[in-house]
């Protein structure tokens, strides 16, 4: 007989093959996992509140296209993962959340920390009710292949039990799937076909696959347009590409095609717009395509019957900087490389970020798109620069963010520090929340000093390039801090 292996052995010997980093907080219910992975191969990064551990694990799974993986306590650490497992879910990103819970024989009663972990199961969770290892195969099967969080709530005592179930075929190869991508699509009969491109169209390619997805669109004589989460996909300077549309994009194309091809969609309101949504449902086409290769898409896309037609003549009138606080976001914009990965946080700096940058690369820009969360953007932003280190993502990583978010999960910087994560972080001070209220600030950039980051505070538009030169030539963080006047946000289409 061999070695007995502890559930907790068994647990990081899986995550050990299928994940480089995890983002945790230690507590009594995980604590035999949390030293378990400690001991381990896997980066084990300790934020300073579990809000920024599901948050990085959601930006690490948006640049990666895999799996982030985010740990937490029972009770008032499981607590603090509701908003970002709620982003997640809106968004359709695949977080796995390993949760503590007391041991089994307390569950149900007045125990310390102990009360239903079902509200993180806003997809889908896993109580492991024993120490089988096919529970935490079968959560990252369904995480990944699904692109939505999963939670998996283990109870502490299980951890020093026998494994079970070790030499299962998922253990070694989360990839074996015996299903096949089913796409009979019919013959597109239409004088005016519009492509619809959303981040379904992703799959579970690679980031470098994805990069290879613009060459195959910009072959297709038709017209595409994208929606927000999805902008990049085809370089926003093709021809062919009329790019996002919605609510804060094109309608006209979306209006003027006899048909839409929806690729990838879910088709949210903030891409059907409530005064036009059941017009444009009524002449849609949906497409379910989730390629795991690259050939496979090129397939896909050879064998579609759609007459070309490029019916639309492409206007190429960007939206231009009329006030302060855009014309400062125009010039982060204008001095950072075209292909830097941009984070923002809610806001009107999101507004502004979207209406003034070209897209010309998947992730380009990178929000909470759907739920509009407040307090993403600085841990997202850590967690897509560990997702580009890991993956050998070559792209420089900018946050821009309001003063307000920023605030929120300002503890996180020590994560910035201690791993010098090389982000270039800028903060709009306008001292307002939107137009809801005025607020007071802390100075942002004594808050920089205590954690040891460079900083800099910028009044004048034309002093941003200059400092933005000189961060790129260093491998350190900078935190930006852009006084700026408060400015009214364009009306949006309704």
């Amino acid at each position: 007989m061999g070695d007995i292996i502890k559930f907790s052995e068994a647990v990081v010997d899986f995550l050990e093959k299928n994940v480089k980093t995890i983002f945790s907080y230690p507590g009594e219910q995980v604590l035999p996992l949390y030293n378990e992975i400690e001991g381990s191969s896997i980066k084990n990064i300790m934020v300073r509140d579990e809000r920024g551990a599901g948050f990085m694990a959601d930006g690490y799974a948006r640049i990666t296209n895999y799996i982030g993986v985010c740990l937490a306590t029972a009770g008032p650490g499981a607590t603090n993962l509701t908003t970002p497992i709620a982003t997640a879910y809106k968004d359709n990103s695949s977080v796995l959340a390993i949760t503590g819970r007391c041991a089994k024989k307390y569950i149900g009663k007045n125990y310390f920390q102990e009360i239903s972990m079902d509200f993180l199961n806003f997809y889908k969770g896993y109580f492991v009710d024993n120490a089988e290892l096919s529970y935490i195969a079968k959560a990252f099967i369904n995480c990944l292949f699904n692109k939505k969080p999963v939670q998996l709530n283990i109870p502490v005592d299980l951890y020093n039990e026998e494994a079970k179930d070790i030499n299962i075929t998922t253990y070694t190869d989360i990839y074996r799937d015996d299903e096949t991508t089913s796409n009979n699509t019919k013959e597109i009969d239409a004088k005016k076909p519009l492509f619809l491109i959303g981040q379904g169209i992703f799959g579970t390619l690679s980031y470098k696959e994805m990069l290879k997805i613009s060459k195959i669109l910009q072959e297709i004589n038709c017209p595409i347009t994208t929606t927000f989460p999805a902008r990049g996909v085809v370089n926003e300077k093709a021809y062919n590409c009329i790019g996002l549309v919605g609510r804060r994009g094109d309608l006209k194309s979306l209006l003027n095609a006899d048909k839409i091809i929806n690729i990838g969609s879910s088709l949210s309101y903030n891409t059907y717009v409530e005064s036009v949504r059941e017009k444009l449902l009524s002449k849609t086409i949906n497409i379910d395509l989730k390629p795991k290769s690259i050939k496979e898409l090129k397939e896909f896309f050879e064998n579609l019957n759609v007459k070309n037609n490029n019916w639309i003549t492409k206007n190429n009138d960007k939206f231009q900087p009329f006030g302060d606080y855009s014309n400062k976001i125009y010039e982060v914009i204008k001095n950072i490389p075209e292909d830097a990965i941009i984070v923002t946080d809610a806001g009107k700096h999101t507004v502004f970020t979207c209406l003034l940058k070209t897209c010309v690369i998947p992730r380009n820009i990178i929000s909470s798109h759907s739920f509009g969360t407040m307090g993403f953007g600085l841990p997202a932003s850590i967690g897509v620069k560990f997702g580009t280190i890991d993956f050998n993502i070559d792209r420089e990583v900018v946050l821009i963010s309001g003063d307000g978010g920023f605030l929120m999960n300002v503890e996180e910087l020590q994560v910035v520090a201690e791993n010098n994560l090389k982000i270039l972080m800028v903060v709009m001070k306008n001292n307002n929340l939107a137009e809801f209220c005025k607020i007071k600030n802390p100075n942002f950039n004594k808050i920089a000093d205590a954690f040891e980051i460079d900083n800099c505070y910028i009044e004048k538009a034309e002093d941003i390039g200059s400092e933005i030169k000189g961060y790129l030539k260093k491998d350190k963080p900078l935190l930006m801090v852009v006084e700026t006047e408060n400015e009214q946000l364009p009306k949006p289409n309704i």
